[in-house]
């Protein structure tokens, strides 16, 4: 018992290292509607929603371009975001997740997922434009 006392702390120590590296390397995360708002509304960072055409005819996020996850050519699409930061959704964030492991695996250096997509949007109150 007295050994395991001996090891918590060189354990906690451990485990706050390891979370302190993954917080400081950004990689793809996924954000709050709030945060998302803010991030979108300050024009620092390109808005891509990957929802079919037709769903972003429907209504979308001010600002945003689409790019089509289904289509054969999204990832090659998205390569122009692999080293700057850039913002991303679809409609509850099944798309984002499968898009934020591959992102992830291909080395995208920063950018941040809509958690829970247009769903989460409109759940905060927050508007969606058509055009």
């Amino acid at each position: 018992m007295k050994k395991i006392l001996l090891l918590l702390p060189l354990l906690l120590g451990f485990m706050f290292n390891i979370n302190a590296q993954s917080a400081s390397s950004k990689g793809v995360v996924a954000i709050t509607a709030k945060k998302f708002k803010n991030m979108a509304e300050s024009g620092r960072y390109p808005i891509i929603d990957i929802r079919t055409a037709r769903e972003f005819d429907e209504g979308h996020i001010k600002g945003a371009i689409n790019i089509d996850f289904y289509k054969k050519t999204f990832y090659g699409k998205m390569m122009e975001y692999k080293n700057k930061p850039f913002l991303f959704y679809c409609r509850s964030g099944n798309r984002t997740t499968h898009a934020l492991k591959k992102f992830n695996q291909m080395g995208f250096k920063e950018a941040y997922e809509l958690k829970d997509g247009i769903i989460a949007w409109k759940r905060a109150g927050l508007i969606l434009i058509s055009e």
